[in-house]
């Protein structure tokens, strides 16, 4: 048995700072053994935790996660203290970045309008990799993607945003733009993947990889490292394949932070 910390905040941070990305994240948790967790395994790799949100009473969320032979997981998830984060806990004004990442906020619409605003309104550089509460909320979702530089989604959440049945082949292959972000990534696993990035598609491969360990976190380590790439001047398509390497490193580990590459590592 493996215990460390995960969720998708956490584990991009983590990512943005193993690049020497100077990193902060926005959490909410609760003020117990779990909590401490997660601040080591963030203040190892220097994450500034000055804007994490402890309320008493709060527990902090827990996942158990059983993992296959062929490493796949079943994923059992007690959101706790991290699905009561508001716009009145996430400092704004304090906030000095030239980019945010949002990972699932639970549903809370008004949350998300927020700080999406906010980042239009500050020149704000915007990435986003919505959970399920997002998408049931499609309409609403889709209306606030043109704020957002780049989504993130896996191809079942696609079909269920844009109505395209992507299990047919024919219409995954298709070249046809998707209305929203300036950039959609569509993941499809070990397979790779697509990107619409203005009126513009191309499809990416995975690495191929001996032996999979675990599947957990290799979404957030796609996005972080696709991301890192992007800040560090690389065109969208040149930055998918540091997103590449980094999801492969973490396949092949324990746990969504254990293979996290470094600056030196992903840009080899």
């Amino acid at each position: 048995m493996t215990i460390g910390s995960g969720g998708g905040a956490t584990n991009c941070a983590v990512s943005f700072a193993k690049k020497e990305l100077k990193t902060a994240v926005v959490v909410e948790m609760g003020n117990d053994p779990q909590s401490l967790i997660i601040h080591r395994d963030l203040e190892e790799v220097g994450v500034d935790t000055r804007f994490l949100v402890q309320e008493p009473g709060e527990t902090t969320a827990v996942s158990v996660i059983l993992i296959a032979e062929d490493g796949g997981r079943s994923i059992m998830v007690h959101r706790g203290a991290s699905a009561m984060l508001t716009k009145h806990d996430v400092p704004l004004d304090d906030l000095k970045t030239r980019w945010i990442h949002i990972s699932s906020l639970g549903g809370n619409w008004e949350l998300l309008n927020t700080i999406l605003t906010w980042a239009k309104n500050n020149k704000i550089r915007v990435s986003l990799n919505p959970g399920s509460k997002e998408i049931e909320q499609r309409d609403k979702f889709i209306s606030l993607l043109p704020m957002a530089e780049i989504l993130f989604v896996n191809r079942d959440e696609a079909k269920l945003l844009w109505g395209i049945d992507y299990s047919e082949e024919t219409l995954w292959k298709s070249t046809q733009a998707l209305p929203g972000a300036y950039v959609t990534v569509i993941t499809d696993g070990g397979r790779g993947g697509k990107v619409a990035e203005n009126g513009k598609v191309y499809f990416y491969t995975g690495e191929k990889v001996k032996k999979v360990v675990d599947t957990t976190g290799a979404g957030d380590a796609f996005a972080s490292g696709m991301i890192a790439g992007v800040l560090y001047g690389k065109t969208y398509e040149q930055a998918v394949k540091w997103g590449v390497r980094n999801a492969t490193a973490v396949l092949q580990h324990v746990g969504a932070k254990q293979g996290l590459l470094t600056l030196g590592e992903v840009s080899r």
